[in-house]
């Protein structure tokens, strides 16, 4: 009864008003469990917003997810002209959904824009790396960025969203309505957002590369997770992010459909507000952590789809110590330290976003804290609001996420979570220590990637004896979609992958 109901509202929710195309995949149909949040790269810090933005924007530079190497998109090419001034030529004929033609002026608007804490949620963390004042427009297509000295990694930096290129016309006719109104170089062109139910692109006609198969692009949004699964089962979408482990076995064994993994790039930490009088004494943070099972905690949320946490990197970083020290779960070792801090009765709330393995997830880290003599009160809030709520810094806890989707250098990575500068926006355990800044801004003047390396492992180094998170675990990308559905084994960087490619045997032409 219940798997008929559930199955009526799938039909409901996906075919009520909508005419779906009578050949497979001329509308490819993406099923996902989040909403995005807004459609403006530089103001977006989930994976769902980021996901659609994929096929809207595209940067100068990304980092190829399979290969881990520095490919060109926007820029045919770059010269570096010293440790700081890079010399940027750009493909030429290159239009914007709008129609506008691409030049030098979107790249100085959009790298000028996400400079500056009016306009970009990372102006205090990937904007600090870029000179407001350096930019210089040698041609329409030839364009000199500068940066605030020596920046490691910055090239790479480029595959994380905030170096879209957006349009400077369509950014400043649409005004506050942008972040529902975008406008890129893709080959997907937005059409229309129904915040809660879809987000419908299509074909952009002129783009300037490879066209993609697929006329139109629907991302479905269905938050329950057996609605999502039935959706696929019943040829209601082609595809499906975020399988939930529970469910993956079934999709294996499936005649129509097929299961889909691929290793997790995301790491999911517990962090520690440091800023919260009640967790101020590593002594405490090193207690919670040891108190917990990493190893039970991926087989029960995660039916044993993933790896506990190594450290405060995921492991597809292109740095990584090799033998890093371990953090085993010790629950003696939780109470010793907490004995040590003076710490009794502590009671900590636990903030998680509302996702079925968050949720399941803290009912897990309730129960292992518990037997320690650590009460923990969870509570559960929408995806759309609580990024902001963290940032208030009233937590103790919370189940956060960052990957490696957009980039898989280091000194990416920890800039936007350990740093003080990024305690307003993604630094979540509200870090702040002089030592960890100023081996950052080592790390970010330095070019050498030996010399940088050093570095990282003294940074590693501090963040394990700070200890602001417990390093949780990496949980395998799970997914699933029909059973012939061609490229969905080739997807690298998490949910945030180009579609493009994706298609059915039948469809042995791209859209023209």
């Amino acid at each position: 009864m219940k798997r008929a109901f559930v199955l009526c509202l799938v039909c409901a929710m996906l075919c009520a008003g909508t005419a779906f195309a009578a050949q497979r995949g001329e509308n490819l149909r993406v099923g996902v469990s989040i909403d995005a949040k807004n459609f403006d790269p530089q103001n977006s810090v989930d994976t769902y917003s980021f996901s659609m933005q994929k096929q809207i924007y595209e940067p100068l530079f990304t980092v190829d997810g399979k290969t881990r190497k520095l490919t060109p998109v926007l820029a045919e090419s770059v010269e570096i002209l010293d440790d700081h001034t890079y010399k940027f030529h750009l493909r030429k004929g290159v239009k914007f959904h709008n129609g506008e033609e691409f030049t030098a002026d979107d790249v100085v608007f959009s790298l000028s824009r996400v400079t500056d804490p009016a306009k970009s949620v990372f102006a205090k963390s990937k904007g600090v790396w870029i000179d407001p004042k350096g930019f210089e427009v040698i041609d329409k297509h030839t364009v000199i960025v500068r940066t605030n000295g020596p920046v490691g990694g910055w090239l790479g930096s480029m595959k994380h969203p905030y170096a879209m290129i957006m349009n400077r016309k369509a950014v400043e006719e649409a005004g506050a309505d942008y972040f529902r109104n975008p406008v890129g170089t893709g080959p997907y062109k937005f059409v229309s957002w129904t915040k809660g139910e879809k987000v419908e692109m299509e074909a952009f006609a002129d783009y300037w590369g490879t066209k993609p198969y697929a006329q139109k692009l629907t991302f479905v949004v269905l938050p329950d997770d057996s609605t999502r699964i039935i959706a696929l089962e019943t040829g209601k979408v082609d595809m499906i992010y975020a399988v939930p482990p529970s469910d993956f076995e079934r999709l294996q064994n499936s005649d129509k459909v097929k299961a889909v993994k691929a290793p997790g790039l995301v790491l999911l930490h517990l962090a520690m507000n440091t800023g919260s009088p009640k967790l101020k004494d590593p002594r405490v943070r090193k207690a919670i952590d040891a108190a917990i099972n990493k190893e039970a905690y991926v087989q029960v949320v995660y039916n044993g789809n993933g790896i506990p946490g190594q450290g405060p990197l995921p492991t597809a970083s292109s740095w990584f110590p090799e033998d890093p020290e371990k953090w085993d779960y010790n629950p003696e070792l939780a109470k010793k330290l907490l004995a040590e801090a003076g710490v009794k009765d502590l009671e900590l709330n636990l903030w998680v976003m509302n996702a079925a393995d968050r949720v399941n997830g803290a009912t897990v880290l309730q129960s292992m804290l518990g037997a320690v003599g650590i009460k923990v009160n969870v509570s559960v809030f929408e995806n759309a609001v609580i990024n902001d709520k963290v940032r208030e810094g009233k937590h103790d806890l919370y189940a956060a996420t960052w990957g490696m989707q957009t980039n898989r250098d280091a000194g990416v990575y920890w800039q936007s979570v350990i740093t003080t500068t990024s305690i307003a926006s993604t630094n979540s355990a509200r870090l702040s220590d002089p030592e960890i800044d100023t081996l950052m801004d080592e790390a970010n003047h330095c070019i050498d990637e030996a010399e940088r390396g050093k570095v990282f492992q003294k940074i590693w180094d501090r963040v394990n004896d700070l200890h602001p998170w417990v390093y949780l675990c990496q949980a395998d990308e799970l997914h699933g979609a029909q059973k012939d559905l061609i490229g969905v084994d080739e997807l690298y960087d998490g949910k945030i992958n180009l579609l493009s490619n994706i298609h059915y045997p039948e469809q042995t032409e791209r859209v023209k």
